[in-house]
């Protein structure tokens, strides 16, 4: 599949035919801030900020749904709570996608898929947007990512400045620009620099693989508690992960219909862990900070093989505590004994 050329001219005439053929979701402004949301032209997308403040989970695992509702004769299983139609999402980034392979880890791969999400990831073709310039708060490549990275994508728009360099990943992806015209080497070759320009940009390098083995020995070491003394348990770290995936089921009842309701939870509130009988074996701030971090560069390893991290640095933006994720992993890598 070659990559393709849109111009600029061209880009609202393109968007018109995504329009055509789906519902088209991109990045809008939010009154201030970034957010995904439903477009019907160029007129509303806004392609000039690097993430938007929640992650595309929330278009494939919402904050709120119903997932069963019952009468009083009968149960029955709804349809997801948006349209059903055939989705585009314009202007994913590559961090988001990546946190998109750990949510089908999880959603998808077991014996029991998720039906609300595999319904809606199959619907969604997504095209990415490749970050020619790195926010001071992003760090994919420390984690083995790159803000120009196609996996898990159908189509990556590359900007060139006049034009898009448009790469289909996918057939589906090729089927969006197969009208347009091919690009050419000189085309190629900005593309590479530029992505070379973007990589370098990120000068924070980890080592996850020596970080896991720290973990795995470095349960009860007492550097959890000085890296857990300014956290406040807000949640917004978890909410705000595109990875973060853990929820809590309610059921309610309004009108004589009852609903069965699953919403996000977050393993930073006190009451997360909280057993019936009371007892809560991550009642002190450590346990629930290290939990999370243990759970984004040990546990998801363990299960997954995949370090659920993806370096988007939302967590690092929004904490009003100011705890920065990058922080405290160099401060565990440099405290925590290796195992003997």
């Amino acid at each position: 599949m070659k990559p393709r050329i849109i111009n600029r001219d061209r880009f609202e005439a393109w968007v018109a035919e995504l329009v055509e053929k789906a519902e088209l979701i991109a990045p809008t402004d939010q009154q201030g801030w970034s957010g995904f949301a439903p477009v019907g032209s160029t007129s509303g997308i806004d392609l000039t900020r690097l993430n938007t403040k929640v992650p595309a989970k929330v278009l494939f695992f919402p904050q709120c749904e119903t997932i069963l509702r019952a009468g009083s004769d009968k149960a029955e299983l709804p349809v997801p709570t948006d349209s059903g139609k055939d989705r585009i999402l314009l202007g994913i980034r590559s961090c988001d996608t990546a946190a998109l392979e750990v949510l089908d880890r999880v959603f998808l791969d077991r014996d029991y898929p998720d039906p609300y999400y595999r319904e809606r990831r199959e619907r969604t073709a997504l095209i990415g947007l490749a970050c020619n310039s790195p926010a001071d708060t992003c760090f994919c490549v420390a984690l083995g990512g790159s803000p120009f990275a196609s996996r898990g994508l159908d189509l990556l728009l590359v900007d060139l400045g006049d034009r898009y360099l448009a790469e289909p990943v996918t057939a589906r992806g090729a089927a969006l620009v197969g009208s347009y015209p091919e690009a050419a080497d000189p085309d190629i070759s900005q593309r590479r620099e530029l992505e070379d320009k973007a990589r370098s940009a990120i000068r924070l390098r980890l080592d996850p693989a020596r970080l896991k083995s720290l973990l795995d020995s470095g349960f009860e070491h007492p550097v959890w508690e000085e890296l857990s003394l300014p956290c406040i348990n807000c949640g917004a770290c978890t909410f705000l992960c595109p990875s973060c995936h853990c929820f809590d089921i309610s059921d309610e009842e309004r009108g004589g219909v009852k609903a069965r309701i699953r919403l996000w939870d977050s393993c930073q509130f006190c009451v997360y862990s909280q057993h019936a009988s009371g007892h809560n074996p991550r009642s002190a701030p450590r346990a629930r900070l290290r939990n999370r971090i243990m759970d984004k560069f040990k546990y998801t390893v363990d299960d997954y093989g995949l370090v659920s991290c993806v370096g988007c640095g939302r967590c690092a933006i929004e904490c009003p505590a100011a705890i920065d994720i990058r922080e405290t992993v160099e401060t565990l890598l440099a405290r925590l004994p290796e195992a003997e």
